[in-house]
């Protein structure tokens, strides 16, 4: 490694940086209070304990006659057994309706049985004379019948503390009357590309460059929970850095800047925010490669990361130390988060540069036979190619320089859309 580029970073773990910036920051999951139609996504602050049994009520499971089961034990297609019809339940409104020895009452799917009914015949297991049917077989005690609270009882723990809001949460919020929940905040994210050559505009592409870093970002923390947003590109001037960034931060938890944190004349970022009178610096580079210019300050209390340009080191410092924040401020402690596929290596992988430190390599993951296989994807960290055609990731540890074909690795893949886009076109 370049001896000055030694003395100018001083490269720490990922899990330093993460534990310093929790550490020194004023980050820490704050709890809402939100109204449950807008709950989906979040993440469950309290445990969720249902206020009523479900169902409320022994409700009928399909269209059909509720009886007493002991009434039916005789039942056969040679000796039908024959109740008297002595109502009809239609919805589920609630009714104070009950059957006798020898009595039935026709009843709804989802309708409260009559008091005195154990057990129900479906409607086209019977034969209807009159005011009466015909029962061909015995039904047993709670047969297409669903008890109260079979499915939920009062006072269970449904949900936990951590737990994400999907859609079915939601469904049952409302079933059982909630329509308020405790919900870890989502973080504010606001994201920054940083040089005199970046642009918004696309009709000025011609003597600029357009800057989508920046979305990219910005769909990242989307994926994982938080609210991005994204700030216009800011020129390579000091002055105007700083006015950017502080700005940026009283809105949002958090400012992430891309560009501009190397070592070149134009690489001001780290340079003019570090020296602050208000700064913290937390890291200067990490033990990650690629991704290792990465830099973390705290600005009054707030994490600013700086993640270099070049794609693949733009996003190595995302996974590992932007999107781990958004978790850690939302309640979810584990910092293995990306879903993971373990798989054969296709062929040897050597890996002898930066061994000190952790590697990130990008892999094809492709099914053979019923087993998985990662194929390395392999370029330059300023090379798109390797992230388009790849689905995921793995951490190759310090020390080791050499992972032979064959070898079983864990494969990260980079978005749950990977997920869906594996198990649905693998190949």
């Amino acid at each position: 490694m370049n001896e000055y580029v030694e003395k100018q970073f001083k490269y720490i773990s990922l899990d330093e940086a993460l534990e310093k910036i929790i550490h020194y920051s004023r980050l820490s999951p704050s709890v809402i209070n939100i109204d449950v139609y807008r709950s989906l996504g979040y993440v469950l602050a309290e445990d969720v304990v249902s206020p009523i049994s479900i169902p409320r009520d022994t409700v009928a499971h399909f269209d059909g006659y509720a009886v007493r089961s002991s009434d039916t034990l005789k039942a056969s297609t040679v000796n039908p057994v024959r109740l008297k019809v002595v109502g009809r339940i239609d919805s589920i409104k609630e009714h104070n309706l009950s059957i006798r020895e020898g009595e039935t009452v026709y009843v709804v799917t989802g309708a409260k049985m009559p008091g005195g009914a154990d057990a129900l015949v479906p409607v086209e297991r019977t034969r209807r004379y009159g005011e009466s049917i015909e029962i061909l077989e015995p039904v047993k005690r709670g047969e297409h019948v669903t008890f109260r609270g079979a499915d939920i009882e009062a006072g269970e723990s449904v949900q936990r503390r951590g737990d994400v809001i999907r859609p079915q949460t939601i469904k049952f919020l409302l079933d059982a009357g909630i329509s308020r929940i405790k919900v870890y905040a989502k973080p504010r994210i606001a994201i920054i590309g940083v040089g005199d050559e970046l642009t918004i505009r696309r009709e000025e592409v011609d003597g600029k460059k357009l800057e989508t870093s920046s979305t990219m970002i910005h769909y990242y923390v989307n994926e994982f929970g938080g609210i991005p947003t994204r700030v216009n590109p800011v020129p390579d001037n000091p002055n105007q850095i700083i006015q950017v960034v502080k700005n940026s931060l009283r809105q949002n938890d958090v400012c992430v800047t891309i560009g501009g944190v190397s070592l070149g004349p134009r690489d001001l970022c780290w340079t003019t925010l570090s020296k602050l009178p208000e700064s913290i610096p937390i890291a200067r580079g990490l033990r990650v490669q690629p991704g290792r210019a990465t830099s973390i300050i705290l600005l009054n209390g707030k994490p600013v990361i700086m993640l270099p340009g070049h794609i693949q080191s733009t996003i190595s410092g995302a996974i590992n130390i932007l999107i781990p924040l958004l978790l850690y401020m939302q309640g979810l402690q584990s910092r293995d988060f990306f879903p993971k596929i373990s798989a054969e290596m296709d062929e040897d992988l050597i890996v002898k540069e930066y061994s000190s430190f952790t590697r990130i390599r990008f892999v094809k993951l492709f099914k053979d036979g019923d087993r998985y296989r990662a194929r390395a994807i392999l370029g330059d960290s300023s090379m798109i190619r390797p992230l388009i055609l790849s689905n995921g990731f793995i951490k190759i540890p310090e020390k080791v320089e050499k992972i032979n074909r064959g070898s079983i690795v864990e494969v990260y893949l980079l978005s749950w859309l990977d997920v869906m886009h594996l198990f649905s076109n693998i190949r």
